[in-house]
Parts: structure tokens; sequence; C-alpha cells
């Protein structure tokens, strides 16, 4: 999530500033214009009262004054004398007034060698320390009546102004539109940069759902490491999972159908040994009874495995002594280990008590026993011992002395009907189911099972279980 945060707030803060320069920017260069029209409107106003003022005199400029200071700026267009009054006798403000009447007032008068304007009007440039007001003040040239008698002054003061220049109702607008132009642009790249991993997802989800299971998408993220590039890699860890899947439930059916036939094909074979008019009936029945037996096992396996597939499957709990157990399921091997000389080692041990399923436990270490004895040599050896680890979880191992497994193959025979030898199997019996119902029982009980090659020759099957029941819902079960 730290990634995809920090782009987030990154990009957010980008927003804040770009907004912030971006509304700067606009204020200072809206009124930039705004001054720039109104020097030209002052410009206008002060050639249109020359105009007046040459040809009218100081009646008509008065007139003149009246007209457009009640059309165009009440209240704002001064028109002074050099005292300082107003022409239509309005009172002036005091900052305006202080303006006239002082040209030679200290540091700030007519420099040496230039007298000031006639009529004691000074220049607006040698004022720079006016009251704060004084911003608000536009200064015209002075307006000479006929015959230079008299110098008059025309002023505008302007509107009281915020930051900038711009009116107070101006500044919220000019923010909020550049916000929402900055947030608009700046979210819909954010959007389309976290939308374009989800728009590669949906298409691969469709051709998933349309049966294609080799589209991938981790290659479509770039250089991306965020948490969208993760669930990328998830999803095509999750589409590889569901094509391997698929691959095993075809070869799953395939092997079912195969190992069906086979009994099937021996029954049929069978019988037409038995209709034969000289044919040994009582051999060939129990031949048959021996295939449908085969086939009642085979059948009954594959059962029991679908059934420990159900994610809605309830564990029959319980608590008994596992060593009690494992003397329990040697006696069970010792038939078949001692008709071949086969020693099954056992040391004795006191109680060690665990919760678990005692009839699926049973089934799934008998599974890896008999397989032991089954490929362990005439005359060998298979040991089964028991290792606490941590005082929460025992390991159980037995070993065979057999020809062992290929190191490629010790990953794959928990799958079904995996065999690592199919004619060797085939003639012990084997159907590669056993090992694929210990792998579920084992993962049901949120344990761990694992083969590897023994040293000296032979294979070490480990079973790791809990000896407490663990309160963890697994939808899943999976060999580890």
């Amino acid at each position: 999530m730290r990634a995809l945060y920090l782009r987030i707030f990154i990009a957010f803060w980008a927003a804040m500033v770009l907004t912030l320069v971006a509304s700067v920017l606009g204020t200072l260069w809206l009124a930039d214009q705004r001054l720039q029209h109104e020097q030209s409107h002052l410009d206008e106003l002060a050639s249109a009262a020359s105009v007046v003022l040459a040809r009218d005199g100081v009646p008509g400029l008065r007139k003149w004054l009246e007209s457009e200071s009640a059309r165009a700026a009440p209240d704002r267009l001064y028109i002074l004398d050099h005292l300082g009054d107003d022409l239509l006798g309005r009172r002036v403000p005091e900052f305006l007034r202080a303006r006239f009447g002082r040209p030679d007032r200290g540091p700030h008068g007519p420099p040496p060698g230039k007298p000031g304007p006639p009529g004691g009007l000074p220049p607006p440039a040698l004022f720079p320390d006016l009251p704060p007001d004084a911003r608000d003040v536009r200064w015209i040239s002075p307006l000479v009546s006929p015959g230079n008698a008299e110098t008059y002054a025309l002023s505008l003061l302007r509107a009281r102004r915020g930051p900038f220049g711009l009116f107070r109702a101006e500044a919220p607008v000019i923010t909020g539109l550049v916000t929402l132009l900055v947030s608009a642009v700046l979210c819909f790249l954010l959007a389309r940069w976290l939308s374009a991993p989800i728009r590669h997802l949906r298409a691969a989800t469709h051709s998933i759902a349309a049966g294609d299971l080799g589209v991938r998408v981790s290659s479509l993220m770039g250089d991306r490491r965020d948490e969208l590039a993760l669930l990328a890699l998830d999803f095509d860890r999750m589409a590889e999972r569901l094509r391997a899947l698929l691959a095993s439930h075809r070869e799953l059916l395939r092997d079912v159908s195969h190992e069906l036939r086979s009994p099937l094909a021996r029954l049929q074979l069978a019988l037409g040994l038995a209709r034969r008019p000289n044919a040994n009936l009582s051999q060939e029945f129990d031949r048959i009874e021996q295939e449908a037996a085969r086939l009642d096992a085979l059948i009954g396996e594959i059962l029991s495995l679908s059934r420990l597939d159900d994610p809605a499957r309830v564990l029959q709990w319980e608590r008994f002594d596992l060593h009690e157990l494992l003397e329990t399921l040697v006696e069970h091997a010792r038939i078949e280990a001692d008709a071949r000389g086969i020693e099954l080692q056992l040391p004795a041990n006191g109680p060690l008590q665990i919760e678990a399923d005692r009839e699926l436990l049973f089934r799934a270490l008998d599974n890896v026993l008999r397989n032991a004895v089954r490929f362990s040599p005439d005359a060998g050896c298979v040991e089964i011992a028991t290792i606490p680890e941590s005082g929460s979880q025992v390991c159980i191992r037995i070993r065979d002395h057999g020809p062992g497994v290929p190191s490629e193959a010790l990953e794959r025979i928990f799958e079904p009907f995996v065999t690592v030898s199919t004619a060797r199997d085939r003639a012990a019996g084997g159907s590669g189911i056993g090992l694929a119902i210990t792998a579920r029982v084992v993962a049901l009980h949120h344990g761990k099972v694992s083969a590897r090659a023994a040293e000296g020759g032979g294979m070490c099957v480990e079973l790791r279980l809990p000896l407490r029941r663990v309160y963890v819902s697994l939808a899943t079960p999976r060999a580890g």
C-alpha cells in the first residue's frame, strides 16, 4: 500500500502547488489586463476633459464632470483646482487634497532648476510617501485652462481591491476555476494511470472466462512496482494455478478412465474364458472376483479422494495417543511385511496425545506405511519414528530402503494417479491415489507432508502435524 499511497500523496500536493502557481499567474495576468484597460480609459477621460476645457472653459468642464461622474464613475472622478477643491464642491479625501498647495515641501519639492507646475500642482512622482490609500489614486496630466490662467488635475479613485489589484469577489472565483481545471487534469491523468492495469486485468479476466488460460498481465505493467503490479503478479499466479488445475483435472479424468478400463478389460477377458466349453469355471470365477474387488477398491479410493476435496467437510476431532495409533498400523501391515521378511521398526515411546480425525489420520498413515512396505526389498526394513518439534507439532517419519524416487518426481508423487514407474506400480497393485489421499488428509489437519531421498537409498516421507486442533478455515487444502 505504501507505494500507491506515496504516488497519490505526491499527486495531491502537485495539484495543490500547480493550483497555487496557476492561480497567482492567472491573477497577475488578469490584473495587468485590467490595469491596461483602466489606463486606456483614463487616457480617454483626460483627452476628453482637455478638449472640453479648451473649448468651453471651466463652466463646460464642470458640466462635463457632472455628467461623466454620474455616468461612468460616481464619487470616484474628481477635477481639482490648485487648492485641492473639487469643481463640483464635493468632499475630497484628505490624502487627495494633501497633494495640492505645497509644492516646495522638503526633499519632495521640485528638483533644482525645475519649477513646479503652474498653480502649485506638484507632479505625482514626487510623492512616494503618500498614505496607503494613495494606491487607489490615478493621476492624469494637468488640465490647463485657456490662457494658462489656472491648472487643474483630473483624478480617478479606483474601487477598493484585494491582492494583485482584483476585486474581493473576483479572487475566489479565479481560484475556484483554476482549482477545478488543475484538479480535473491531474485527476484524469491519475485515474488513467491507476486504471491502466485494471483494464489489462479486466481484459485478461474476460480471456480466462472465454477459456484462454495462457493469458498473462504482469508483462504489461512496465516498470510499476506498486500494489497494482503485485496484483498483476498474483493474477498471473492464479491463472497459472487454474491452468495447472485444469490440466490436472483432464489428466485425472484420463487416468481414472484408464484405471477403470484395465480391470473391466480383465473382467471381460475372464468372462470370455469362462464361456469356453472346457473352461475352468472355478479359476475364472476367482479371477472375476479378484478383478471386481480391485475395481471396487479403486472406485472407493476415488470417492474418498473426491470427498476430501470438499471444502465443507467437517473433521471428527478427538484426542488420542499417536503412538498407540502407530502400533495398530504396524500390526495391520505386519502380515504383508512378514510374508516378504520385511522388518517394521517402531521404537517404544511414551504416550503422545494429539487432536485429529482418528479415522482419516489412520488412513493417511496406512497409505504411506503400506507404500513403504510395497516397494521395500525382500528382507528389508521400514523405520517409523515420531519426533516432537517445538512442543506444538510432531513429525512422523516413515522410511523404506527401496529403489527410491527420482528427485524431479518427489514433488508430484502426492498428486492423484502420479506414479514413478507405471509397470512397477501396476505390478505392485498401486493406483497412485493413496499418497494423494494422505496429502489431502494432512492438509485438512493444517499440516505438511513431504518426501525426500534417504541417505543410503530408499525414500523418506515426513508428515508434520499440529498436536492440537487449529481453528483456522482452510478452503483449499494442499500438500506442503
